[in-house]
């Protein structure tokens, strides 16, 4: 069984920009759900968030079905990719302290 361990600094990071995503997502689905005409510049900043995976979603847009098309896919695909980031971070900040503290 591991040891428990103390979220670092990019685990500390990691977790805000998961935050920040949730929140972000869930402002973008509820103007969905509720505005009649929404434009939403929160989906806009949270593809810029949710950079280099969030640009190639909204790229690869048009090549989805159209019964894919719907905007709350759009907005749960986004949230996907940002959280994807942030546990790919997580994990690389913890190899390269693992790898440097054991060079020391």
């Amino acid at each position: 069984m591991t040891k428990p361990h103390k979220p670092g600094s990019g685990g500390c990071l990691a977790l805000a920009y998961s935050g920040l995503v949730l929140a972000l997502g869930i402002y973008s689905i509820v103007v969905l759900l509720t505005v009649q005409d929404p434009i939403l510049l929160s989906g806009v900043a949270l593809i810029y968030l949710t950079f280099p995976l969030g640009w190639l979603i909204w790229q690869a847009w048009d090549l989805l079905p159209i019964g894919l098309t719907n905007p709350i896919v759009l907005v749960l695909l986004l949230m996907g990719a940002g959280w994807f980031q942030a546990w790919a971070v997580s994990r690389l900040v913890r190899r390269l302290t693992r790898r440097g503290g054991e060079s020391a």
